[in-house]
């Protein structure tokens, strides 16, 4: 593994915690604006380079998000929300994502993440991948929904341990479930690795979003 992604991967487990402790102790505060706004720089920015296309955006769409913080700041509006953002777009591109794969006619976005490794797929294992990819729509809904709730029904340190802390666990969790649960129920179909399907469902949400653009 190369220390560019050590770096990477430290930065994603950090981030999240060092916002949390922020919100946690009401200490570098600053933290709760400057982690979630690099993010969402950092999202754009790859996915302009992903498309050429979008680079034109990139620019107009980081100015209206720096005026868009200083209005809020100078209006005295609070900027506590600001860590939910790149935990909604991401749970919202996601479920959108995964759930236009569901509907009738179409291919579910694990069936041919799965068939992309494996090649053709007995009856049994469609049907299993595609009730994942719906217990994954239900996953990133519940993520949502919780985040929403508890943003404006509890504690805002309650909420950011949620978004901050649980999330990464909560995601590991719905991998080991489904692993799990496909270890003991086919063992005579080949586990696949992470890898593999990560880059097949990767490529084709690229490519499902390339084509929104397009239209």
């Amino acid at each position: 593994m190369s220390a560019c992604r050590i770096v990477g991967i430290a930065l994603i487990v950090a981030a999240p915690l060092a916002i949390h402790a922020a919100i946690a102790t009401s200490t570098w505060t600053q933290l709760i604006v400057v982690i979630p706004v690099a993010q969402l720089l950092i999202l754009g920015t790859i996915a302009a380079f992903r498309d050429p296309a979008r680079i034109k955006w990139l620019g107009p769409l980081a100015a209206i998000l720096a005026l868009a913080i200083v209005w809020a700041e100078r209006s005295g509006l609070s900027l506590t929300a600001m860590p939910g953002l790149p935990h909604a777009m991401a749970y919202s591109a996601l479920l959108l994502g995964f759930g236009y794969t569901l509907l009738p006619g179409q291919e579910a976005i694990l069936t041919r993440a799965v068939a992309a490794v494996r090649g053709p797929l007995p009856a049994e294992m469609i049907v299993h991948t595609r009730r994942v990819t719906l217990a994954w729509c239900c996953f990133f809904a519940a993520q949502l929904i919780g985040s929403v709730v508890l943003y404006f029904f509890a504690p805002l340190e309650v909420w950011s341990f949620f978004i901050n802390v649980l999330n990464l666990p909560l995601v590991v969790l719905m991998f080991v479930a489904e692993g799990l649960y496909r270890f003991f129920r086919f063992r005579d179909f080949p586990m696949d690795r992470f890898s593999d399907i990560l880059r097949v469902v990767a490529k084709t949400t690229e490519k499902r979003t390339q084509q929104a653009d397009a239209v």
